[in-house]
């Protein structure tokens, strides 16, 4: 199938991720390196093992990273590589130019949404599927068969000392289901593996997975019915006299019990149970049994995944402006190695813009996290108007942050002043404290980071290593 002639899997599971067979920006840098750098890097190793030693995941040679990373940054035809979003636009015009467009329209179409169309959730999902995370998903993706086999391994531990008929019945359900050779065999190796045919058993999972998610339900549904039906005596006594009171005190001695049992912290009752019956709602549909529907998933959604297909799609149609589309997709995947490589290299997430913004001529973000969970993000944007500007983002105790904005243009300054306020109270609005939000030359020399406040003791960001 097209997704295994895109990624290299072996039988232990690792991809061969970053090689200059398959990151057009490494090729590209080694290509134009001079002897001395080469030197610098391999210290008498072949290419191969250079590369090797590269990639290992704990890198020991600090000074071949930092070679490299020079190496790409200086890079002359990396850094005229220009906007992403720029190259997606030229692309799109060129597949415009015919009466049937590529497939690949629809999906570049939702890259370059504008700024002001675009809100939280959707850009994280532009982040995640820009095409720079597409190996590291590919590395880590997990067999749908074992996240349900976890989940109901889980469950079972959780509501087997419930005091619940329904419950009790539930424990043994999931025993059975468990014992399945299908589930009690499932590993994340069985996707490199061709697919097999076994709808009706998945099938007949789902529908298993469905009455345990029905089962739970009723129990929470039925528990929630007697508390609320007691609730109603309780007022309705108060309102009554005392002989009423005492006859429907009576009356409620069979319901009590049944409630001290709902009041009582019963295990079908738990958050933990709750959490669980949600996400086994999504097991009840046997399509997303399937062992390969995750890496399915990932490959119709991410950008560079997309690209790839799209090299052979137009290699293949009798488009009239066929070469110049090969060349656009050939650039923007070129675009996307460029900061995977950076990325891997600097041990963090370095992305590019993933929206329309027409005041934008270039930009990027690079986000690291520490061993104390603190987030740090750098924004380096050239605008149109207003130059360079970068901005340094600290978010510790996961709600108190950090802004430093650097900038050479008055203009920009007294536009980001003025607006301060509205900043810090949308921030606070989101529930993000600002502690700090200071503007700054971007020539000045000794800065004040957003950083030395807190220990930046990093661990490690989005890195693409095997």
């Amino acid at each position: 199938m097209i997704y295994f002639s895109m990624i290299n899997l072996s039988l232990d599971k690792h991809l061969g991720i970053i090689t200059p067979a398959t990151n057009k920006a490494l090729a590209t840098v080694l290509k134009e390196a001079s002897p001395k750098d080469m030197q610098l890097l391999s210290k008498d190793k072949d290419l191969k093992s250079v590369i090797t030693s590269l990639l290992k995941e704990s890198t020991q040679n600090a000074d071949s990273n930092k070679t490299l990373l020079t190496l790409v940054k200086n890079n002359p035809t990396l850094k005229d590589l220009g906007n992403v979003s720029t190259t997606i636009k030229e692309l799109l015009s060129s597949i415009k130019n015919d009466k049937e467009p590529l497939k690949i329209e629809s999906v570049l179409k939702k890259f370059v949404l504008d700024t002001k169309e675009i809100g939280s959730a959707a850009l994280k999902q532009k982040l995640q599927d820009s095409g720079v995370f597409l190996e590291s998903k590919l590395k880590n993706v997990q067999n749908p068969q074992v996240e349900l086999k976890n989940i109901l391994s889980t469950l079972e531990k959780s509501i087997e000392k419930s005091q619940f008929p329904a419950a009790k019945q539930v424990v043994q359900q999931i025993r059975e289901l468990l014992s399945t050779p299908t589930l009690k065999n499932a590993t994340n190796m069985a996707f490199l593996e061709a697919p097999k045919d076994e709808k009706a058993i998945l099938k007949s999972i789902a529908k298993e997975v469905s009455e345990i998610v029905s089962k739970l339900n009723e129990v929470q549904k039925s528990s929630t019915v007697i508390k609320s039906a007691t609730q109603i005596m309780e007022i309705v006594s108060l309102k009554e006299s005392t002989s009423i009171t005492s006859k429907l005190n009576e009356a409620q001695k069979a319901p009590d019990v049944i409630n001290s049992k709902a009041q009582a912290p019963d295990a079908a009752l738990s958050k933990e149970t709750l959490s669980l019956t949600s996400k086994l709602t999504l097991f009840a549909n046997a399509q997303k049994l399937d062992s390969h529907e995750n890496i399915k998933e990932i490959l119709s959604k991410d950008l560079k995944a997309i690209l790839l297909k799209t090299v052979d799609e137009a290699t293949k149609s009798s488009h009239p402006n066929q070469s110049e589309i090969a060349k656009q997709v050939d650039k923007l995947l070129l675009q996307i190695d460029y900061f995977q490589l950076l990325s891997h290299l600097s041990s963090s997430s370095i992305l590019y813009v993933p929206f329309s913004w027409d005041s934008l001529e270039e930009g990027n973000i690079d986000i690291k996290k520490d061993k104390n969970s603190a987030f740090y993000c750098d924004i380096d944007l050239k605008l149109k108007e207003y130059g360079e500007l970068k901005l340094k983002l600290a978010l510790y105790e996961q709600n108190q942050i950090n802004v430093h904005i650097y900038s050479n243009n008055k203009e920009f300054k007294e536009i980001v002043k003025e607006n301060i306020s509205s900043l810090r109270s949308a921030l606070i609005e989101a529930h993000i404290t600002p502690k700090e939000i200071r503007i700054f030359d971007a020539t000045k020399k000794n800065q004040t980071s957003a950083y030395e406040q807190e220990p930046r003791d990093i661990d490690l960001g989005f890195e693409i290593k095997v």
